[in-house]
């Protein structure tokens, strides 16, 4: 009898193991390279269900972060942050955290201090490719069914980065209110090359948290996972703040990604 229940136990631990091997996975949470700001630490993260399908990303960063910013910069300082090489989201490459001490244009709308978080479609090398002087660049329209509704291409556009394309509803642009936060998107020759959120440092300093409806495009044009929503964070067991596209959905896109060095021209002056 005893030879037989061992027997038995045996068989079922070795179905439990096959069970496990063979059954779904867990929900993950993909980390990239910490990098310094300020006085703390910020990063990226990717999570996906237990498919392996991506839901979030985004970017986290302790509150230290808020102290020992860089002070008397012309422009905005840049900090790049890199994704997590286990997993690949596309149209995803790399992210940047812009610290805008004194904010930057328009006038009297986006002049206070504040954070812009860059979600590049595009390498670094790429983007670096795109030069002051391209105004022809900057300035393609888009295609209307390229574009979510209420919202407008502005002229012009931003060395290494592209041109904006900003929400009509926004209170700062609709004269309803200050700005706080917004969602951006961003082209470069007619095409969405990056997501932008926006937030103020005070707004930050506030530890809200909000989660936001993304107006869509009628069409995307590359292939990836887009988000529904876009959330600001604040965890006070952790002392961590969280800006992340969530409930991302795929889209099939209906041209391949460009953005190669070969095949982008400007004009050099």
């Amino acid at each position: 009898m005893k030879n037989t229940q061992l027997l038995l136990i045996g068989i079922a631990m070795l179905f439990a193991a096959c069970s496990d091997n063979n059954g779904t996975s867990s929900p993950e949470e993909f980390i990239g390279e910490k990098i310094s700001i300020g006085n703390g630490q910020a990063w990226t993260f990717i999570n996906v269900d237990a498919e392996g399908v991506p839901t979030a990303i985004g970017v986290r960063f302790d509150s230290e972060v808020l102290e020992g910013l860089p002070t008397g910069s012309m422009f905005a300082d840049e900090f790049i942050l890199n994704l997590s090489q286990a997993v690949t989201v596309e149209p995803y490459d790399h992210f940047t955290m812009d610290w805008n001490e004194h904010g930057h244009e328009s006038p009297g709308v986006y002049d206070i201090p504040h954070f812009d978080f860059h979600f590049y479609f595009m390498t670094e090398a790429e983007r670096n490719l795109i030069k002051p002087t391209d105004d022809d660049q900057f300035n393609a329209p888009m295609e209307a069914r390229y574009l979510p509704p209420d919202y407008l291409e502005t002229p012009g556009g931003v060395p290494h980065m592209g041109a904006h394309i900003i929400d009509l509803l926004s209170p700062e642009i609709a004269g309803s209110g200050i700005f706080t936060y917004t969602f951006i998107y961003g082209k470069y020759k007619a095409e969405i090359n990056f997501l932008e959120p926006m937030v103020t440092q005070a707004f930050l300093e506030s530890k809200s948290t909000i989660r936001k409806e993304i107006r869509q495009p009628q069409q995307w044009q590359k292939e990836g996972y887009y988000p529904q929503d876009y959330t600001i964070s604040y965890d006070a067991d952790t002392d961590v703040y969280e800006v992340a596209l969530v409930n991302l959905k795929r889209e099939t896109g209906i041209i391949p990604t460009v953005y190669s060095a070969s095949n982008l021209s400007f004009n050099h002056k």
